[in-house]
């Protein structure tokens, strides 16, 4: 939610792909750093139609991605960690496309809940989770290479935004017509997670890696949402520093519903309420017209035991009052817990 911190960077016209003379991974970089600004620029403006903005950016992605070489965004099978030059220049293309992809998420993430009632948010769902998914890959096999010290903090605090944005995917129900496609795509992206998870399970062994401990708190509390067993009940609300607040009401079920529960594969939960908002106070909140900030989606014929869903994002001004547990009629002895998770408020410790 903050301005950007510097001016564009200033890219001479001579340095473009066409000019042999120029250094791709350097140019890529730097175009990439102008592009987060016109992104921050999108969230900040108070006259801009905000989805307008977004297809110019996308478009300014797209066209980027275009302009690199053939072969630019292969995953490598293997990294070396010989401290080499190639190294090196293999681990830093990573990063790049890390952050693209990140941007990428970050530039859609707004519109992709929305997609669930209005379809023309539909691109912007797409566009998000797979951004999401390229991360993780990079993710893993950058963590495949067997050297700890290639990473940081900050690409596995990545990776975990782009594990959860690939979570909050998974909460909604198959699209209708393509329920098979879906549940493929959908039990993939569940895989990922767990791949995540593992990977980042072994990094908090010993508890000295505070962002991967962290990271591992949250995943298991998003994942007892979606357990395939339907049985965990209970509230949950993770906040995470500059992505949002996540939180969901879960009911406990009754006798009548435990029958119907068990799919092969799990209990597909109801979205039903999404909030892009921010907690803290911005003056001069955005009139981002035309744009709804709260949608209520249409039931499915059959859910049970339907989690109740609200996100909030780190990105923009509050539109409308944030959602929180009380709008949402539940008195204070509502409060249950998912499985055996004693603190399921994972609310700001974060260190970073």
């Amino acid at each position: 939610g903050l301005p950007a911190g510097s001016a564009d960077v200033v890219i001479p016209a001579d340095e473009t792909f066409q000019n042999p003379d120029t250094d791709s991974d350097l140019l890529f970089s730097k175009k990439i750093c102008n592009i987060s600004g016109r992104i921050i620029e999108r969230n900040q403006s108070e006259h801009t139609h905000p989805y307008a903005s977004t297809q110019e950016i996308d478009e300014m992605l797209e066209n980027l991605a275009k302009d690199m070489p053939t072969g630019w965004w292969d995953i490598p099978p293997f990294i070396p960690t010989d401290h080499s030059e190639m190294s090196a220049v293999m681990f830093d293309r990573m990063m790049s496309q890390m952050w693209y992809f990140q941007l990428e998420s970050l530039l859609h993430l707004p519109f992709m809940l929305r997609a669930a009632s209005e379809r023309r948010y539909e691109y912007s769902k797409f566009s998000c989770l797979k951004a999401s998914r390229e991360m993780v890959y990079r993710y893993l096999a950058l963590r495949l290479s067997g050297k700890q010290t290639f990473c940081c903090k900050i690409v596995d605090f990545g990776a975990l935004t782009a594990t959860v944005t690939l979570f909050l995917g998974l909460l909604e129900p198959p699209t209708p017509g393509a329920a098979h496609e879906s549940r493929q795509e959908q039990e993939s992206d569940r895989n990922l997670v767990r791949k995540v998870l593992e990977s980042m399970e072994e990094l908090a062994e010993g508890g000295k890696d505070v962002v991967a401990t962290q990271s591992v708190n949250v995943i298991r509390a998003l994942m007892a949402v979606d357990s395939p067993s339907g049985g965990n009940t209970g509230n949950l609300k993770v906040t995470i520093p500059y992505f949002g607040t996540i939180s969901i009401v879960k009911e406990p079920r009754t006798a009548s519903q435990s029958g119907s529960l068990s799919t092969p594969y799990g209990q597909q939960p109801q979205v039903h309420q999404q909030s892009i908002t921010v907690d803290q106070q911005m003056p001069n909140p955005q009139s981002w017209q035309g744009l709804p900030f709260s949608t209520q989606t249409t039931p499915a014929p059959t859910p049970t035991n339907a989690p109740m869903v609200s996100f909030t994002s780190s990105q923009f001004p509050p539109v409308l009052p944030d959602q929180n547990f009380e709008t949402w009629g539940l008195s204070e002895a509502d409060t249950f817990f998912f499985d055996s998770l004693l603190n399921t408020d994972i609310d700001g410790n974060w260190v970073l």
